[in-house]
C-alpha cells in the first residue's frame, strides 16, 4: 500500500464570510441561519468531478475543493497540476457566479483571495491549513473591510510569473485582460471582484442584468434602514456608493447611446430606459432625468405608464425579459460549465 507524503501543495485559497454574521445571530432564528450557511454553502460549492481512479490522474487538472468553518466558507484550488486550465481566472470567475447568485438570494458576502502554499489532502479530504489559508483570512478580516472579494497583490503577480496558474493555451497578456476585465481598484488602492458591472456580459439579455441591479439596490436599502448607526451600516454606505457609481455609468451610457434601448426591444415592449435606470440608485439623485418620475411602456402602439417609486413595481418591466446567467466568461468565449478559459 502506497502512502502519500504530507506536504504543502500551491493553492488560490479564497476565505468567504457572510456580512454582518454576528448581528445576524441576535435577530434571526436558527432556521433562518441555517438556511442562510446551506445558501452560502450551495453558490460557493466546486463543480462535482469524479475522485481520481489511479495516482496518474491525481492533480490531473486544476479543481477546487470547499471546506465549512462556523459562518465561513474556504475554497482551494491547486495548481501544481499536470495540465494549466487557468486555475486563477477560473477561481475569480466562480467567484463573481457565487457572488451574483447569493446576492440574488438576499446574501451578501466578504472575501479575501490568495496564492501560496496550502495542505487540503489527496482528494480534498482535508484537514486544511497552511500560510495561504491564513492569508485569506488575514485579508477578508483586516483587509477587505467592505462587503467585496478582494484579490491579494501577490497573487495577481504571482500570476504574471507563474505560468501554472494560466492555462497552457492562453498568452499571459490574454489572461491579464481577462481578469482586468473582473476586477476594479477602490480608493485605498485594493482590488476587488467588480461583480456589479463584469456581471453584465454573464446574463444572456441585459433586461436580466437590470432585474439584478435592481435586486441590489433593494438589498443595499433594507441594509442601511435596519443596521442604524453602527460598523454595518458604513459597510452598506460602501455597498450604495459602489452601486449608485456603476447606475451612473449606465445611465450616461444610456442617454448618451440608442445601442441599450435598441437591446431592450423586444416583443413591442419597449421602455423609456432613462427614468427605469434612474429608480435604480439607492440614495436618490435629484440631478438625475426621470421624466415624468416614471417609465412609460409602449405596448403595441398604445402608451401607459407606471411609477417607479423605490421599484416595487419594477418587477413588471424586468419580467419581460427572463435572466439567464450565459456560459461565458467576460471577453473570452464561450466555456463549457464553469471550468477553463
Amino acid at each position: 500500500m502506497t502512502t502519500l507524503t504530507i506536504r504543502y501543495e500551491p493553492c488560490v485559497v479564497s476565505f468567504i464570510d457572510v456580512l454582518g454574521f454576528r448581528s445576524l445571530l441576535g435577530t434571526r432564528s436558527a432556521a433562518d441561519i441555517h438556511g442562510l450557511l446551506r445558501q452560502l454553502e450551495q453558490f460557493t460549492r466546486p463543480d462535482e468531478e469524479k475522485p481520481p481512479r489511479s495516482m496518474d490522474e491525481v492533480r490531473l487538472r486544476s479543481r477546487a475543493f470547499s471546506f465549512a468553518i462556523s459562518d465561513a466558507i474556504v475554497r482551494v484550488r491547486t495548481y501544481d497540476t499536470q495540465y494549466h486550465n487557468g486555475a486563477f481566472f477560473n477561481e475569480l470567475y466562480d467567484l463573481l457566479h457565487a457572488q451574483v447568485g447569493l446576492i440574488e438570494n438576499g446574501v451578501i458576502i466578504r472575501a479575501g483571495v490568495a496564492v501560496g502554499d496550502a495542505y487540503v489532502g489527496y482528494n480534498g479530504e482535508g484537514p486544511l491549513f497552511g500560510p495561504a489559508l491564513v492569508r485569506a483570512y488575514e485579508i477578508e478580516s483586516q483587509e477587505a473591510i467592505y462587503p467585496r472579494i478582494v484579490v491579494d497583490e501577490h497573487a495577481i503577480a504571482e500570476h504574471g510569473r507563474d505560468p501554472r496558474l494560466r492555462g497552457e493555451h492562453n498568452t499571459l497578456e490574454y489572461e491579464r485582460q481577462a481578469i482586468e476585465g473582473l476586477l476594479a481598484t477602490g480608493e485605498d488602492g485594493t482590488r476587488y471582484i467588480d461583480y456589479l458591472r463584469a456581471s453584465r456580459s454573464e446574463f444572456e439579455f441585459v433586461g436580466g442584468w437590470l432585474k439584478f441591479l435592481n435586486r441590489h439596490a433593494s438589498l443595499v436599502r433594507d441594509g442601511l434602514a435596519q443596521s442604524g448607526n453602527n460598523r454595518v451600516a458604513c459597510k452598506f454606505e460602501w455597498l450604495a456608493r459602489y452601486h449608485d457609481g456603476c447606475v451612473a455609468e449606465l445611465l450616461e451610457e444610456t442617454t448618451s447611446s440608442d445601442a441599450m434601448a435598441n437591446e431592450l426591444y423586444e416583443d413591442g415592449v419597449k421602455l423609456d430606459l432613462a427614468s427605469l435606470i434612474s429608480g435604480l440608485f439607492v440614495h436618490t439623485r435629484q440631478t438625475m432625468p426621470c421624466p415624468r418620475g416614471g417609465a412609460n411602456l409602449v405596448r403595441g402602439g398604445r402608451c401607459s405608464w407606471y411609477p417607479v417609486r423605490g421599484n416595487e413595481d419594477w418587477r413588471a418591466a424586468a419580467a419581460m425579459v427572463p435572466p439567464r446567467l450565459a456560459r461565458t466568461a467576460p471577453g473570452t468565449g464561450v466555456r463549457e460549465g464553469r471550468g477553463g478559459l
